[in-house]
């Protein structure tokens, strides 16, 4: 495996974590992964994993430093409020390792560097909510 695979799949499996029985605000159904397929009609709420871009920073030797942005959009039903939504993007922030000791974080591979929220209402009779929680990562690759 890559420093690159490492992170995809530790960020799948800390997600996965996110239910109340953890200590969470919010009781997932499932999490999607990259080119995963979500089945019809899939349980709410569920998140949904994306790569947007993964990009070199700088390079000595065989030894990079790459930048890595996932979406992570977390789907609820359309009669969730905000305050749902901001508790699960919360909860995806903490899922990650934000607001642990430096020397502490739930993922071996990266450190969240920067990270934001997009709040999406239903549009045009959809029968879902969402919020995207963008979330960039630095890493260090070894080719």
């Amino acid at each position: 495996m890559t420093r690159g695979t490492e992170l995809s799949a530790a960020i799948e499996a800390q997600l996965q974590v996110i239910n109340q029985a953890n200590g969470y605000a919010t009781q997932l159904r499932g999490v999607y992964g990259f080119a995963e397929r979500k089945p019809d009609k899939a349980p709410l709420p569920y998140l949904l994993v994306r790569i947007v871009e993964d990009e070199l920073l700088r390079m000595v030797g065989t030894k990079a430093a790459r930048a890595v942005r996932y979406e992570i959009e977390g789907c609820m039903p359309r009669s969730a409020t905000l305050r749902d939504l901001q508790l699960l993007h919360h909860d995806i922030l903490v899922s990650l390792g934000t607001g642990q000791l430096p020397h502490v974080t739930a993922l071996d591979s990266g450190r969240v560097f920067e990270e934001s929220a997009e709040y999406v209402a239903d549009q045009d009779g959809s029968t879902t909510i969402s919020v995207i929680s963008t979330v960039s990562l630095q890493y260090v690759e070894t080719y």
